[in-house]
């Protein structure tokens, strides 16, 4: 049976959408149940059973044209598409419709391959003729709004797109470029709703389909920062979807990683809740990886959506912010300086210990990654004993380093404690050349304070003994 008989078997014009298809079907098989005609229900149930199964991104079905000549048009046409040849595709269109006026199917042909040739003004007046003819077609819409798109006009486009979507079309290019037209016209709960529905279909999604969805859930995570809906059903979505469909996830690792940090970058500001769901896709996409590069790219992940989150929050300080350049960003550098800056911070801290103290059970309870890094020094802070030893201690190290590593805050903010231990700086020569002048006599083996990084005693203290 060709396809369009499927549809006049239920009564239905080509292209209709599968919600009436299966209210067709019902309703023909209690006028016509097997017992009383099991014939024409054997029909009307293969018709459901063919419809109901074709691919939402298929085009719509013709009758094939009667007259032969008009066959062999089709015949041609369809090769030089199938081929890519779509200057040919366009001409034999445009041939075959001046031949054949009444076959709407030359039209529908002719306004894509005008489309695909580069013709998009042509393009728009051959689609906005399809959907005179007939309204109530979706792939007419369909084709009238990437016509539209495709030659600027994205206000009509996106009304086009609405349209199509009211009349049942859902393949999943349509949904994906409609829900973006949403967010460029404000219709951010419309937005969200179709890309909802979209991967929340009844469907078990293919392969090569796992990219798309992820591309909803990326339209849904920009959306999110302006829609009512409720985050937390956003959240669930996605967690549901990553556990059913993990055996994906490391294959499609670099799209599933921007979709993450997308979700990392929306909830930054939210509840508390919500960013320890999303270290819950971390995990998720942990336990699907099965390289050590796959393993280090979680570990990044997470570390990424951590920095990001103690950067953007206000209740913690400069300091305390200070530390995920220590402990995160600087893992790649020389020890000295990645030492430096972990002193930076930790001196900092002591200085501002009333302060600190309150935002450790912040970072404690809701970023524990970062804890971890500051977890012995976090227990001497809390404990107060023996830091102004400890400060003492790590200040002789912090003034050897801050001769050759530059970009401490410690002695910007605290320029009493720079004069106390290191003198005041000044010039000897007019090469700006720097030497300190201490209150206290230099010892032999303290750092040399011309910045040679050598010992007093090995390097100045000799010339000038000299």
């Amino acid at each position: 049976m060709e396809m369009d008989m499927y549809y006049e078997v239920l009564g239905l014009k080509q292209g209709a959408a599968q919600a009436e298809i299966k209210k067709a079907y019902f309703s023909l098989v209690r006028k016509y149940s097997p017992e009383k005609d099991p014939e024409k229900f054997r029909e009307i149930r293969e018709a459901y059973e063919r419809l109901k199964s074709m691919d939402e991104d298929q085009a719509p079905v013709f009758t094939q044209p009667k007259d032969p000549w008009a066959k062999k048009f089709l015949d041609q046409i369809q090769i030089y598409q199938k081929n890519g040849e779509y200057e040919l595709f366009r001409d034999a269109c445009e041939e075959a419709r001046k031949a054949f006026p009444d076959e709407i199917q030359f039209l529908y042909l002719q306004a894509k391959a005008q489309r695909m040739a580069g013709n998009t003004g042509k393009a728009v007046k051959s689609g906005e003729e399809l959907v005179k003819k007939e309204a109530d077609n979706k792939w007419f819409w369909r084709e009238l709004a990437v016509s539209y798109q495709e030659r600027g006009y994205t206000r009509k486009a996106f009304f086009a797109y609405d349209r199509a979507y009211e009349l049942g079309c859902r393949d999943n290019d349509s949904v994906l470029e409609f829900s973006i037209l949403c967010n460029d016209y404000g219709q951010f709960d419309k937005g969200t709703e179709i890309l909802k529905e979209f991967i929340n279909r009844k469907k078990r999604w293919q392969k090569e389909e796992i990219p798309q969805v992820f591309e909803a859930f990326t339209g849904l995570a920009i959306l999110s920062e302006k829609s009512t809906e409720d985050a937390g059903d956003l959240l669930g979505c996605l967690k549901g979807f990553l556990e059913k469909y993990t055996i994906y996830l490391a294959e499609n690792k670099d799209i599933l990683v921007e979709v993450i940090a997308l979700f990392a970058a929306c909830f930054k500001n939210s509840e508390v809740k919500y960013r320890r769901k999303i270290l819950e896709f971390v995990d998720i996409f942990e336990e699907a990886c099965h390289s050590e590069e796959e393993r280090e790219m979680a570990a990044r992940l997470r570390e990424a959506c951590t920095e990001g989150w103690v950067y953007e929050d206000p209740r913690l300080s400069e300091a305390m912010k200070s530390g995920i350049e220590a402990f995160f960003i600087m893992g790649d550098l020389k020890s000295d300086i990645k030492t430096f800056a972990e002193l930076d911070m930790k001196l900092c801290m002591i200085e501002e210990r009333e302060e600190v103290l309150v935002q450790l059970d912040i970072i404690e309870d809701e970023y524990p990654l970062y804890f971890d890094k500051i977890r012995d020094f976090a227990r001497q802070l809390r404990d107060g004993k023996n830091l102004e030893y400890l400060k003492s201690s790590m200040l002789k190290q912090y003034c050897r380093l801050a001769q050759y590593v530059g970009g401490g805050m410690y002695f910007e903010k605290y320029p009493k404690e720079k004069e106390r231990q290191m003198g005041k700086v000044i010039y000897q020569n007019d090469y700006d050349t720097p030497y300190v002048r201490s209150e206290k006599k230099i010892g032999r083996n303290d750092p040399c304070p011309c910045g040679s990084g050598k010992k007093y005693k090995h390097c100045c203290m000799r010339k000038n003994a000299g």
